[in-house]
């Protein structure tokens, strides 16, 4: 390598600066395995220790005192950062070390410092265990919506336009009709701005209109913690069951890529569109009442299973109507992405449960009231309310041996 033409400028946490000379090299690991009565032995290589570069690093001009001053300050700050080689490039994370007697000046050498230093490679150890809080599965829930909904419009742009290639003067007033219904009926009342453009000619700009409409469905609950998420989530239910109506298509046999769909096929695409659409918008949904429930619980265990697997049974059903209008190859650039929503809206509302105390049966001793149990139970009376929503608002007033569901601790 030529240094006129290759020589990097070296840096370390965005801080740059001059070597005079490097030394670099690491240790490697290598275990012997000697045997009694046996010649040499068997050599193990247990891998490389960190890669360490030793030097000499120069300061100098007018500002050179400026320069340093940043210099130290970024080595002393400690931790690892980014570190450039002048010759080898890039190191991610090293850690930087000031060697004895590091800073040097000389009378012979105005406005000129050299420092000895020394990088040290850092890699990361993997952790044992990985956990993700419910608020970020859920925004993974959302983005591998987005990735479905991405793949299905790519799906039914490509339909349609094969349709049309292959029958250009047809009229196709059944697939018009499955395409334009949902946007006549339901944009007015949502308030979305829509392209009005062709739904033969322009498919995608009908995808991302249907992705806007079910969008502003979701859009309209604030789904905020407390008493009213519930409510949040069976109205967006609601509303989007007002779309999936349009969804339900005839069978025809799947499409087939390279070869020209019939009207029939083009319009269980556009239904399966609709579906899926509609599928994935009640994931995201599920994903922001469990990002709510994370923050401030209001629901019970069930509750929150409950809204997992209305989810899912609709990831699941959309999936299906999926696999039954396209081949294989095609449906799964739709389905995979559809599978990770499922997943994600899954361990989303796993966190959600498991971030609280085991749930136990605990049986009344005597007449009282939920203050006064949650009082004995937990030392406060505030609790109340949680009883009250584990057990699904039964009467205020018990009698002895009665069983409820509690919390432990």
């Amino acid at each position: 390598m030529a240094w006129a033409d290759q020589l990097l400028d070296a840096s370390f946490k965005g801080i740059t600066f001059e070597f005079i000379s490097t030394d670099d090299g690491c240790d490697s690991a290598i275990v012997e395995h000697a045997y009694p009565y046996v010649n040499g032995a068997d050599l193990e290589e247990t891998g490389d220790g960190a890669w360490h570069t030793a030097g000499q690093a120069v300061f100098y001009g007018p500002d050179y005192e400026q320069r340093l001053q940043s210099f130290l300050k970024a080595v002393r700050s400690g931790g690892a950062g980014e570190f450039v080689h002048p010759i080898f490039g890039l190191v991610p994370q090293a850690v930087a070390r000031l060697r004895t007697g590091s800073i040097r000046h000389d009378a012979d050498n105005p406005d000129r410092a050299t420092v000895a230093i020394e990088f040290i490679e850092s890699t990361p150890a993997s952790p044992f265990f990985t956990r993700s809080t419910a608020s970020q599965t859920a925004e993974a829930s959302a983005s591998h919506g987005d990735s479905a909904l991405s793949a299905v419009s790519t799906s039914i742009a490509d339909v349609v336009d094969r349709l049309r290639a292959a029958s250009p003067i047809a009229a196709l007033d059944t697939l018009r009709a499955q395409m334009t219904a949902p946007l006549a009926q339901l944009a007015a009342g949502e308030g979305v701005v829509l392209s009005m453009l062709d739904v033969i000619r322009y498919p995608a700009a009908w995808a991302t209109d249907i992705a806007a409409l079910s969008a502003g469905m979701v859009d309209m609950f604030t789904f905020s913690a407390g008493s009213g998420l519930n409510a949040d989530w069976i109205n967006a239910q609601l509303q989007l069951a007002g779309l999936s109506s349009y969804s339900s298509a005839q069978t025809s046999g799947p499409i087939v890529a390279g070869t020209a769909p019939s009207e029939a096929q083009a319009t269980a695409a556009a239904a399966t569109s609709i579906r899926v659409t509609s599928a994935v918008r009640i994931a995201q949904a599920a994903g922001l009442v469990l990002q709510a429930e994370s923050a401030a619980p209001s629901m019970s265990p069930t509750e929150v299973e409950t809204v997992v697997n209305v989810a899912r049974k609709e990831i699941n059903a959309a999936i299906d109507q999926v696999r039954i209008t396209y081949s294989i190859d095609q449906a799964r650039t739709i389905t995979e992405p559809l599978k990770d929503q499922a997943l994600a809206v899954q361990e989303a509302g796993r966190a959600v449960i498991e971030a609280r105390p085991p749930l136990v049966d605990k049986i009344v001793e005597a007449p009282a009231n939920m203050r006064l149990l949650a009082h004995l139970w937990y030392a406060d009376h505030d609790r109340a309310t949680e009883l009250y929503r584990l057990n699904g608002g039964r009467s205020v007033i018990l009698e002895a041996g009665e069983q409820l569901h509690a919390y432990a601790g």
